[in-house]
């Protein structure tokens, strides 16, 4: 790919982001899940695509990349929208009188996205699906040993009638995704070994790119002698060699209490004995070659070198690094402990106390996931707090990776950033903070001029408010917003005029969805449908099945009238046909009754003393 073919992919990314992110979430959305459907309906076949082209079990490939996608498109359908509203924020009192804060969450615009080709659909369908759902447009990236799931989700994303370029997908080499980062994107997400992902950060440092890494992890398994025995057996045979031990929260270390050391390896010898180990996809596991078999073989060697033991009955000289291995007595230094291996491998060793097995555990440079066996809840706890890892299980391996509503990613070497759940969707935005503040006053105490007096003033607050500790501190924050309402009272309040709080409850229309604009006028210049007239407007998403919404907000008494509507396509405009009819629900205050052309202002208006008020809105269908 030249520069240039990168630069274009880029600039066509970022004209399509546009519109998409103004469709609003809940229209996202119900795009989206056109995709979801079309993949639970043909999970089979899918699935199979994938077994066959990256030599896995079906079972392995429907579970652990088909499974996986739908559940986590399935969450982001119910709670995106709840996730990415608008919120107001607090502030401290006497710094921010009369303002109201508020923060956004936005796209980043363009994100591209690497992934890899262990689990080729999973760990590129749902960086892509967080990433759209949150507005941007994707890039998607893939191995470039997977050209056939790259095509799959191609063919997906057009059948689900995502707009054109939203979504590009590729899968050439390496090569590739330098140059798409040389066309600067605005995020990176990279899912791969932990050298790859340290090219990829430095190459997007040059630009400043914001990045998230999913990197390869070395996890430890710490098995206490109160734990079920063989469940701990079963679970890290399946956590060590599911689908041949080419999985990032996979199990590499177990550490096993010395009192049980002897019978837990020998269990694990005898399981691994009975793994049906063959090409076809009925099979538990299918051999790895290639590259990754030789590396792996060349680290286990180096491992036996240095003194570690080798308990496998297989033929050594043909099978080592394609098939799975378990090794004991490896030191700390060997290559197999401090470089990544991807690959059918296990090395056990003992511990004698806490203490010890958790010193084991944190002595990797990969902290991605670990996991705890006992009984002991409380141990377990305390383990699973001073491990070193994004993530931990207890009596259980790999599954915490597939819980929707749950973050996920690593430390150290295994990479930085989360993404799942909530915290996928704000890896995917950027915040935007917007503070409304009141007009009413000429001038804030903080604007010119300057005096010496106003600097007096703020000495003595600030010795006021941060000199003291203890139950005299208490005190003060206590009683410091009453003494500031005393003390700059006059100053800050001469101009100001009370406000009333004003709810606005919105009904809104069965098949409600984007956005909900709401414009409040203070008289009939610009009612009801100039922004730039009116004295507040603005534009609220509106969650997925919700009925009814409230707009509050405090103004000073007098004489208003509010219209609304609900904008579907996300122009921030009410539309209109040729005859001037709308098009998108609408309503105004007071509900006035069908009439040619638009309400007047005398219609809607009420009244808003100096008591609270609430109004009812009912929205009517345009065309």
């Amino acid at each position: 790919m030249s520069p240039l073919q990168a630069v274009q992919i880029v600039v066509r990314a970022r004209d399509a982001q546009a519109a998409w992110a103004r469709l609003g979430v809940a229209r996202r959305c119900t795009i989206l899940s056109r995709m979801r459907r079309a993949i639970a309906l043909d999970c089979d076949s899918i699935a199979a695509s994938i077994a066959h082209e990256t030599a896995k079990p079906f079972l392995d490939a429907l579970s652990g990349d088909v499974l996986v996608t739908l559940e986590m498109m399935r969450y982001y359908e119910a709670h995106a929208p709840q996730i990415l509203r608008a919120r107001t924020v607090g502030k401290p009192a006497f710094l921010f009188r009369g303002t109201r804060f508020e923060s956004h969450l936005e796209p980043h615009g363009v994100a591209l996205i690497i992934g890899p080709s262990n689990y080729p659909f999973q760990l590129a369908m749902i960086p892509a699906i967080t990433a759209l759902t949150a507005g941007n447009a994707v890039i998607l990236k893939c191995s470039e040993r997977t050209p056939e799931t790259a095509a799959l989700i191609a063919r997906l994303c057009e059948q689900a009638g995502l707009p054109l370029d939203v979504v590009q997908v590729l899968h050439d080499g390496p090569e590739q995704s330098a140059a798409l980062i040389d066309a600067r994107p605005d995020i990176i997400f990279f899912t791969g070994s932990s050298h790859h992902g340290q090219r990829v950060a430095e190459h997007a440092a040059r630009y400043v790119i914001p990045t998230i890494l999913e990197l390869g992890g070395k996890d430890a398994a710490l098995v206490f002698a109160d734990c079920h025995m063989n469940r701990a057996i079963e679970g890290i045979t399946y956590g060590a060699f599911s689908n041949a031990g080419q999985v990032c929260v996979g199990v590499k270390r177990a550490y096993v209490e010395r009192s049980i050391y002897e019978g837990f390896v020998a269990g694990i010898r005898q399981r691994i004995a009975h793994l049906r180990v063959d090409a076809d996809p009925a099979a538990d596991l299918c051999p790895i070659s290639g590259s990754r078999a030789a590396e792996l073989r060349t680290q286990i060697e180096d491992a036996l070198a240095r003194g570690a033991t080798l308990h496998n009955s297989f033929d050594r000289s043909v099978n080592l690094g394609s098939e799975p291995v378990l090794l004991t007595g490896v030191p700390a230094d060997a290559r197999i402990f401090t470089e990544e291996c991807f690959g059918p491998v296990l090395c056990i060793a003992p511990f004698s106390d806490e203490e010890e097995a958790l010193r084991l555990a944190n002595e990797s440079a990969f902290a991605l996931s670990a996991s705890v066996w006992t009984r002991d809840r409380a141990r377990a706890q305390r383990l699973a707090t001073g491990i070193s890892a994004g993530s931990c299980a207890v009596n259980d391996v790999i599954r915490v990776i597939a819980n929707p509503h749950a973050a996920f990613g690593g430390n150290c070497f295994s990479g930085y950033g989360r993404y799942h759940g909530q915290e996928g969707l704000r890896a995917f935005s950027r915040v935007r903070t917007i503070m409304l503040s009141s007009d009413r006053r000429a001038r804030e105490i903080n604007w010119f001029p300057f005096s010496e007096r106003t600097g007096r003033q703020l000495v003595g607050l600030l010795r006021f408010r941060h000199g003291h500790a203890g139950l005299t501190g208490r005190l003060i924050r206590m009683l410091m917003p009453l003494l500031l309402v005393i003390a700059f009272s006059t100053r800050l309040t001469a101009q100001a005029k009370p406000e009333t709080h004003l709810a606005i409850d919105v009904r809104l229309t069965h098949d409600a969805h984007a956005e909900l604009a709401y414009l409040i006028f203070a008289s009939p210049s610009g009612f009801p449908g100039d922004q730039n007239k009116a004295i507040r407007h603005g534009f609220v998403p509106i969650s997925a099945g919700a009925q009814q919404m409230r707009i509050d907000t405090d103004l000073p008494p007098g004489t208003y009238a509010v219209s609304v509507y609900e904008d579907w396509n996300g122009n921030h405009k009410l539309d209109h046909n040729f005859l001037g009819i709308p098009r998108e629900p609408v309503g105004a205050s007071n509900n006035p009754k069908g009439r040619m052309g638009p309400p007047r202002f005398d219609e809607c208006s009420f009244y808003l003393g100096t008591a609270p008020k609430s109004i009812t809105i009912t929205l009517v269908s345009g065309l």
